[in-house]
């Protein structure tokens, strides 16, 4: 049986940090271990579901930006809309999707400013349901119990 990757991360962080850091003498070399010990907790942070995060904020905010797309008088973004959502092709490896992700991401944000100078609460509330769970997707908080001594 193949170890899974994420948990293989999460117990080498767990041996640097709570084995291997306190046998250090000099302050310099522990703090640098347990760097590098949260480096790979958060590296194992659900690498499982990463894809399927990535694929779930994309859709959400693509849906999103169809919706509030003709509330939009900027011509430019509405051009960079169209643009993005027409986009096709999309291939499902980790990179593509999250280079996909942060674009959407930067036209987001670009959106809810247009939406906040406009007031429109409505498509605001909506664009924050999307960023609470792009935030649950990188949470830490679920990991900090693996940082105990």
């Amino acid at each position: 049986m193949k170890p899974e990757i994420n948990k293989t991360l999460q117990t080498l962080a767990q041996e640097l940090i709570q084995r291997f850091s306190p046998l250090l003498k000099d302050e310099y070399e522990q703090s640098r271990l347990n760097s590098w010990g949260t480096l790979l907790l958060l590296a194992s942070m659900d690498l499982d579901k990463a894809v399927e995060n990535l694929i779930e904020e994309n859709n959400m905010t693509k849906e999103f930006l169809e919706k509030y797309a003709k509330g939009i008088k900027d011509k430019k973004i509405n051009q960079d809309i169209d643009f993005l959502i027409q986009e096709k092709n999309i291939q499902y490896d980790l990179s593509r999707l999250d280079e996909l992700n942060q674009r959407y991401r930067g036209l987001l944000v670009r959106v809810q400013a247009y939406f906040e100078t406009e007031q429109n609460l409505v498509a605001l509330k909506d664009s924050w349901k999307i960023l609470r769970v792009m935030h649950d997707h990188r949470k830490v908080s679920h990991l900090l119990t693996l940082l105990r001594e």
